[in-house]
């Protein structure tokens, strides 16, 4: 099967919901800095998830050698490194609007415990102020970005923290509702600075990457138009790019996370989602109104 044709069954073959967002995910980026407002240190960020796990259930996922990379809790929520050494993401798996709220709150309180017994402190904003270079690698999937975009570009991404939100969707509507969150982009990039960071990333990235691979197309036609306008962007094989049609053995799920556009679809095993992106790390107290200006525009008919 045609790379085009495997992407266009990927998203339509998805597991229809009855509503939209009968199922809601979370991520919140963290930066965590010390007592004088500096980015704290790899060693740091190491102990918060080690406390993580010896003091509150957590494990260990993943290693890159001796360093933690990934932990969980064993029913499929993870905190895992950000590109930044200070920046931790916390991930929610999906689930009602309710429960994933409760989830959040709960483990934002309790990383942010196991991070005061370090000295450390979340920062509750969406860029972090520095000129250390605070990038840092804890895989192989990391490694290869590194190598692709080089350090400077890559590094813009350390400081930066959002959070983002995915939304089960059927695929016979995922159009419509993405294309009503792309009328509404001027109400996400104006509380968006994040964005100045990832416009000099396209820039100044040794990849050359295609304009629009950050940002995107706001409005499509179709699942086929959306399938067509992900076509033309490369396909990361390894440090270099390569035309989507000419890669074999296509990794969609990886392909989909390496294409950064403002709104996008993803699926979560057979539930189809929308990834909602540009939104800033602000405090936590305003991740469940962060939700509510989404749900929002999603309502609208």
């Amino acid at each position: 099967m045609k790379n085009m044709d495997r992407l266009y069954s990927y998203f339509v073959n998805s597991q229809p919901n009855a509503v939209i967002a009968q199922t809601i995910g979370i991520e919140v980026e963290t930066s965590f800095v010390n007592q004088q407002g500096k980015p704290i240190t790899l060693d740091q960020s190491q102990k918060i998830l080690r406390t993580m796990c010896e003091k509150h259930d957590w494990y260990v996922r993943q290693f890159k050698g001796n360093l933690i990379s990934e932990i969980g809790d064993g029913v499929g929520n993870k905190i895992l490194y950000e590109l930044g050494r200070q920046n931790l993401e916390l991930a929610s798996k999906p689930d009602n609007r309710k429960l994933t709220l409760s989830f959040m709150s709960r483990a934002l309180e309790t990383l942010h415990r196991a991070a005061y017994k370090h000295e450390a402190f979340p920062f509750f904003g969406p860029v972090l102020d520095t000129q250390e270079d605070l990038l840092v690698i804890p895989d192989e999937r990391d490694a290869i970005w590194l190598e692709l975009d080089g350090r400077e570009a890559l590094e813009l991404l350390a400081r930066t923290s959002a959070v983002q939100f995915t939304f089960s969707v059927s695929p016979h509507v995922a159009i419509g509702y993405l294309n009503k969150l792309g009328w509404k982009i001027d109400s996400f990039l104006k509380d968006y600075p994040q964005e100045e960071n990832w416009q000099k990333y396209i820039k100044t990235s040794k990849a050359g990457y295609f304009p629009t691979r950050y940002g995107g197309p706001l409005l499509f036609q179709d699942i086929h138009d959306y399938c067509n306008q992900l076509a033309k962007h490369e396909v990361v094989v390894g440090p270099k790019l390569v035309p989507f049609n000419e890669v074999e053995n296509l990794d969609i799920p990886l392909f989909l996370r390496s294409v950064w556009w403002y709104f996008r679809l993803r699926r979560y095993g057979t539930t189809l989602c929308i990834e909602v992106r540009p939104l800033p790390r602000l405090g936590d107290d305003k991740i469940e109104k962060q939700l509510e200006f989404v749900l929002g525009i999603l309502s609208k008919p």
